[in-house]
């Protein structure tokens, strides 16, 4: 199911999906003070820097070099109204480029970890298409055709 609107903000929800780094930078200090474009800005403004916080301890305490693109990790979400937000890694470290076979690579993952969770819905963005640079239809149209589970109900966000 597509819905519009602004990630951090939508009601009924249980989980959000986050396109990660796989270090857990979001966006800094910078984005805790003043709201920029994308999601992990945007979770780094609402929640005053705290899923940051957990994001980059998560990704220490996994390997030196945090994880790789293609592998999710799960937070909380504090100050939120959600559960958890499944961080997505779609690319290495911060600023680079995303590619298609690892939005490919996510989605049965994404899927499993919902359901592991016991969660009934959970939200995503258009994965790698902000700062990856990847097309946002193509996406779209991978998410909406492969992004289904008997269990979890998705919804693929699209910003107004």
């Amino acid at each position: 199911m597509i819905i519009y609107g602004d990630i951090t903000k939508l009601d009924d929800i249980e989980a959000i999906v986050n396109a990660s780094n796989g270090i857990g930078y979001m966006g800094g200090r910078v984005c805790v003070k003043e709201l920029h474009k994308g999601v992990a800005e945007s979770i780094q403004y609402v929640t005053k820097g705290a899923v940051e916080k957990l994001a980059k301890k998560e990704c220490k305490a996994h390997h030196i070099f945090g994880y790789a693109p293609g592998e999710v990790f799960v937070t909380d979400a504090p100050n939120m109204e959600y559960k958890k937000i499944i961080h997505a890694v779609t690319m290495r470290f911060p600023g680079g480029k995303a590619k298609f076979e690892t939005i490919e690579k996510l989605i049965p993952k994404i899927k499993l970890t919902a359901e592991k969770l016991n969660l009934r819905s959970v939200a995503v963005p258009l994965l790698g298409t902000g700062t990856g640079k990847l097309n946002r239809k193509a996406v779209k149209e991978l998410l909406i055709n492969n992004l289904v589970s008997s269990k979890v109900i998705f919804y693929i966000v699209l910003p107004y």
